[in-house]
């Protein structure tokens, strides 16, 4: 089967589009190359795969990808500031670009599956919390008047005792905060309605894995810690440090698409998460642990209005899709950020650690 793969050229992509290749896909990918990530030609590109490096906005299919069997859209330009910074340069790439894919989706006539890279980011604040002590359920706002107080955890407006995250499933509503978020979800509604082949949107919480930058200025929280630890630099973490997070390691996000490729049932929606919480505090020890080198993370206090304190999803779906539990933080870093990490790739196959989490 030929596949499409948007965006391949990327972290996620990449390894997305080595997968495809060693399960023996014919794999095309289409990538802009977009400077602000790549200033060059990544040196991890195949040999073996159709590149066609253009941007969705303006390219022109050719005969050649009108037999293609199923798309796994991963293209779009990345990152809150940046979309804070050039929302029209970012909706119009996210939102455009997806609308040009859907036309050329629309007349594929071998075309079985559409798999859509979503995000988390879809949700906003949407996350609940449930008290321990009175049951009582409330949303994850928090008082300034708290957070000056060095009240940094989400209370109980009943009993005021510290309440606890719930993870958050496919059924909470989208109520994005932010430009990326939005243009998110606008990729998602531009496959409403798409009846040539069955969708599938894969909303990813924060990825790692290797490949991941680590020196981007716009980089998530993950490779902020990751690179300021590589680096022999103290982290430096809001708050208390004890903020929960739940990373989805890349490996994950590869079995899911294989899974769907093979035409596993799959639900129109599903959380690509762990479901492991994991407190800031938690990853450094687990990232300076996969370096080798002791790292204390210093405590700044304080707090950024709009943070949200805890975030957590349900893997429930992504479990079933798999058929194990995702890979934890714990795990996952170890792979991810060795000493010698560098790629996933030696000779054009994928390292056993790989194939381990990806079978």
């Amino acid at each position: 089967m030929k596949v499409l793969v948007t965006g391949g050229a990327g972290f996620i992509g990449s390894h997305v589009v080595d997968a495809c290749a060693h399960e023996g896909y014919e794999v095309v990918c289409v990538d802009s190359l977009d400077p602000a990530v790549h200033p060059k030609a990544p040196d991890y590109l195949r040999g073996d795969v159709d590149y066609r490096f253009e941007d969705l906005r303006s390219w022109q299919p050719s005969a050649d990808v009108e037999n293609v069997g199923a798309i796994v859209h991963l293209a779009a330009l990345g990152g809150v500031t940046r979309a804070s910074r050039e929302p029209a340069n970012v909706i119009d790439a996210n939102c455009r670009g997806t609308a040009r894919l859907v036309e050329y989706a629309s007349r594929l006539p071998e075309l079985k599956h559409v798999i859509v890279a979503g995000s988390f980011s879809v949700y906003g604040s949407n996350y609940e919390y449930a008290c321990p002590e009175c049951g009582v359920t409330r949303d994850a706002s928090r008082q300034e008047s708290d957070l000056a107080s060095n009240r940094y955890e989400v209370y109980c407006r009943n009993c005021n005792k510290e309440a606890r995250i719930l993870p958050i499933t496919e059924s909470a509503p989208p109520s994005p905060l932010e430009t990326y978020g939005a243009s998110k979800y606008m990729q998602e509604l531009c496959f409403r309605g798409f009846s040539r082949a069955p969708v599938t949107v894969l909303r990813f919480s924060s990825v790692y894995g290797d490949r991941l930058r680590l020196d981007d200025g716009e980089a998530t929280i993950i490779a902020r810690l990751a690179g300021w630890i590589r680096a022999g630099e103290q982290p430096l973490l809001f708050e208390d440090g004890r903020q929960i997070r739940d990373w989805v390691y890349v490996g994950d996000i590869v079995a899911a698409v294989l899974s769907i490729l093979k035409g596993k049932p799959v639900p129109a929606v599903v959380n690509v998460c762990s479901g492991v919480p994991t407190r800031l505090t938690e990853a450094c020890e687990s990232i300076a642990s996969a370096y080798g080198v002791s790292c204390v993370p210093k405590i700044l206090g304080g707090y950024r209005t709009g943070d949200m304190r805890h975030c957590l999803g349900d893997p429930a779906a992504l479990k079933r899709l798999l058929e194990r539990d995702p890979v934890s933080f714990k795990d996952g870093a170890a792979l991810a950020f060795r000493p010698d990490s560098g790629r996933f790739l030696e000779g054009n196959k994928p390292c056993a650690e790989f194939l381990s989490h990806t079978a």
